[in-house]
């Protein structure tokens, strides 16, 4: 293959961010100034209230359905031991057609030590892996530790070689500590300068992300 045959990773970021969700964005303020958060929801985003009494009414009341989450229960609560058998259990609950989401949110509420030490392996197991990364971030929403937060997805942007996984690992890793007051985006940036290829995309980066900021003003 020839090297201007090869998808340019910048671009395709650029092209995701300007061309999917700007457009979309912009297109729901227009259309539906009064009704912006249910048009919203409409085209995949979330909200999420400060006040969830129904989210813990839901998570008191949720039981476990199959022999995998039983395990997960016992072992979050004291009865197990860290295996990497669990870990592969808790994987396969995440990737389920139905997770039983109030189930193990309970536990991310909790604050529990044992599922935050599963994450932990997962991590150990696959630094670069977004969805641990995730839980990570979930985890730090109810208990707070940024600094463990930063930690490891500085750690994932330094590991992978992959231009495309870069580029989620640093959009995840903004979004989910920026409300913290951390702008990770400027923090890569000056880890990798402009010389590199790592440091060109997280520019384009930030370049994106203020055009979008800027067109969602107007």
């Amino acid at each position: 293959m020839k090297k201007d045959d090869k998808k340019d990773p910048i671009d395709e970021f650029m092209k995701l961010k300007n061309e999917i969700v700007r457009d979309k964005v912009n297109e729901v303020f227009r259309e539906n100034p009064e009704n912006y958060r249910e048009a919203l929801s409409e085209i995949g985003f979330e909200w999420f209230d400060d006040d969830y009494p129904d989210e813990i009414e839901e998570e008191n009341n949720a039981i476990v359905q199959n022999d995998n989450q039983e395990a997960l229960v016992a072992y979050f609560d004291g009865h197990l031991e860290l295996s990497d058998t669990l870990l592969s259990m808790f994987m396969a609950e995440k990737d389920a057609a139905e997770p039983n989401y109030p189930l193990f949110r309970r536990y991310f509420r909790q604050g529990n030590a044992n599922l935050k030490s599963l994450i932990y392996r997962g991590l150990e197991k696959n630094p670069t892996d977004i969805g641990f990364l995730c839980d990570l971030a979930f985890f730090h929403e109810f208990h707070p530790m940024l600094g463990e937060l930063i930690a490891c997805y500085t750690r994932a942007c330094q590991l992978t070689d992959d231009s495309e996984t870069f580029i989620e690992l640093a959009e995840d890793f903004y979004l989910n500590t920026y409300p913290d007051g951390y702008d990770a985006y400027h923090a890569l940036k000056e880890m990798y300068g402009l010389e590199t290829t790592k440091g060109m995309i997280i520019d384009h980066m930030i370049q994106a992300d203020g055009e979008m900021d800027e067109d969602i003003m107007l």
